[in-house]
């Protein structure tokens, strides 16, 4: 008697459609799609706007993390993009290896819109993604508004300021032991800047509008010069006028040589470098207090988490 061969069992359906889905082209349409997607994204963080808004500040932020952008020239490290747009290319290459028998297939139109579903997920799967880091840098960045209360004392220090010989936008020689008695706000520019000393002098004429006209008058602002082999004092008068900063509230000041004016921005801790291949000058946004009694009493920066302290640390040193 014959014995019938019995038909193995057959797979279950979502185990078939599984396989068939990661040996077939519905996987590389998904992987194209996804790159497609993320590769759009990609380009618009590298070329979209850095202004205002929720967009400007998102790319600056992306920048930062993974381009290592510098916000206060705008420049990103372009090796840094390219491993970004390269590496999910690299991985659809070798998937597209891998299946290249498949490959030959997606030139069919027809076999793309049979797996339309598997694109939609490609595009699903970046959509969550750029969703996610979206809602990180929106939480991050209003985790980073929450200022706390200004310390006051708790970090108010006693530097010594250095007393050296400079000249003042109008050529006439100045030391800053010369407003002994008043409160000083110090900070660091330089005329060809068209990047962090712009939001530099925005703050300074902010500040000086928000104060009290009987506080006002307590205070001096200085301007170091950045770029002490180039600026003269015609230069740095027609720099103080076009901000709409008036002599001798605001003084815009030079070392009497180079090398000194140098060694009082290091000692002073502005640090500056020069990039070689476009010239610019990379500088710390500094803002120095300088108390009654001539001595250094807070630093802050452009930081937004130091701009309320900024205005918080001048009224204490006014009133006292």
């Amino acid at each position: 008697m014959l014995i019938p061969a019995h038909a193995p069992d057959a797979p279950p359906a979502a185990a078939s459609a599984g396989s068939r889905f990661f040996t077939g082209p519905g996987l590389l349409v998904f992987l194209g799609a996804a790159l497609t997607g993320y590769e759009a994204f990609l380009l618009l963080t590298i070329f979209g706007p850095t202004g205002e808004g929720a967009l400007g500040g998102f790319v600056r932020d992306f920048q930062q993390w993974c381009y290592q952008g510098d916000p206060r020239t705008g420049g990103m490290s372009w090796a840094a993009v390219s491993i970004m747009l390269l590496e999910p290319v690299m991985v659809v290459l070798v998937a597209g290896v891998l299946w290249r028998d498949t490959v030959v297939q997606l030139r069919s139109p027809a076999l793309w819109l049979r797996h339309l579903r598997a694109a939609a997920a490609g595009l699903v799967v970046v959509a969550a993604a750029v969703a996610g880091l979206v809602g990180y840098a929106q939480s991050d960045r209003a985790g980073g508004a929450v200022l706390p209360p200004f310390p006051g004392e708790r970090i108010r220090v006693q530097l010594a300021v250095p007393d050296k010989p400079l000249v003042d936008q109008k050529g006439t020689p100045f030391r800053l032991a010369d407003l002994r008695g008043q409160v000083v706000l110090v900070t660091g520019v330089y005329a060809s800047c068209s990047t962090a000393c712009p939001e530099v002098f925005k703050e300074l004429r902010a500040v000086l509008g928000e104060l009290p006209a009987a506080d006002r008058a307590g205070l001096h602002v200085v301007a170091l010069s950045l770029n002490p082999e180039y600026e003269t004092a015609e230069i740095m008068d027609a720099m103080a006028g076009a901000q709409g900063l008036a002599f001798p509230e605001f003084r815009y000041v030079n070392g009497e040589r180079p090398d000194e004016m140098r060694d009082l921005l290091k000692s002073l801790q502005f640090s500056v470098t020069r990039d070689p291949e476009t010239g610019v000058l990379n500088h710390a946004n500094l803002f120095l207090l300088i108390d009654r009694e001539g001595r250094i009493a807070f630093r802050f920066t452009l930081d937004p988490r130091h701009r309320a302290w900024l205005r918080e640390g001048l009224l204490h040193l006014l009133r006292e």
